[in-house]
């Protein structure tokens, strides 16, 4: 008699199990930060070149609002108009974070992307710019899926080890910690909706993407040495 089987993952649950195995809590750099065993000049250095992904960010959701119909191009322009919330951008509050830890203007605006943080940059440019719908959204649900639990932990630390604890420093984090859980169920339930037929190249869009993001803590901690990805 045939053994029973499993029955085969839908796409949305093999993305879930990259998500889980790639999951950036799981890299050194979020590990010593929730440990506060993070060097502050780490910190510092994170500050500096992950604004760089802060502030392309609305640009990806831009690039992908044009491109996007229906139900997307809705929930797309949704997401990038708290972006860019009038009465604070998220790339105006990523600064208010960065001056709690000492990091100027100036140096924000004339960082220079390091290697794993222009590979990020070029990834969701790429994917947003040229992906199919369905890849474009897996990768940005790969991202905001993790950023709520990532954002709780980040505001522990800071306070914690850190005596950052003033409301306007941890204002990036905590609009994240709720904004992104709403987030997250919108990508979800949008590729809930879609077929399987190409979820060999969405899944693969999603592994380079979360991968990219992993390579972006790798350039700001690259004493982890680590070969998780």
């Amino acid at each position: 008699m045939a053994k029973n089987r499993a029955p085969a993952k839908t796409m949305l649950e093999s993305l879930d199990g990259l998500i889980a195995e790639h999951h950036l809590l799981k890299h050194p750099f979020y590990q010593a930060w929730t440990e506060g065993k993070l060097p502050k000049e780490s910190l510092q250095l994170y500050a500096e070149q992950y604004y760089q992904h802060v502030r392309a960010f609305p640009e990806n959701l831009k690039e992908l609002a044009g491109r996007a119909n229906g139900p997307l191009a809705l929930l797309v322009k949704e997401n990038l108009a708290e972006e860019l919330d009038p009465s604070g951008p998220h790339s105006s509050l990523w600064r208010q974070f960065a001056q709690s830890l000492g990091v100027s203007d100036a140096a924000l605006d004339g960082a220079r992307p390091l290697p794993g943080i222009a590979a990020l940059l070029d990834t969701y440019d790429e994917v947003a710019s040229q992906g199919s719908m369905t890849q474009a959204v897996a990768s940005f649900y790969a991202y905001e899926a993790q950023v709520p639990e990532i954002a709780t932990q980040k505001i522990s630390g800071l306070r914690r080890f850190y005596n950052i604890t003033e409301p306007r420093a941890l204002a990036y984090f905590g609009v994240h910690e709720e904004a992104d859980v709403r987030h997250r169920a919108a990508w979800r339930a949008w590729l809930a909706t879609q077929k399987d037929e190409d979820a060999f190249g969405v899944l693969c869009t999603a592994e380079r993407s979360l991968k990219a993001l992993w390579g972006a803590l790798d350039a700001v901690y690259p004493q982890a040495k680590t070969t998780k990805n």
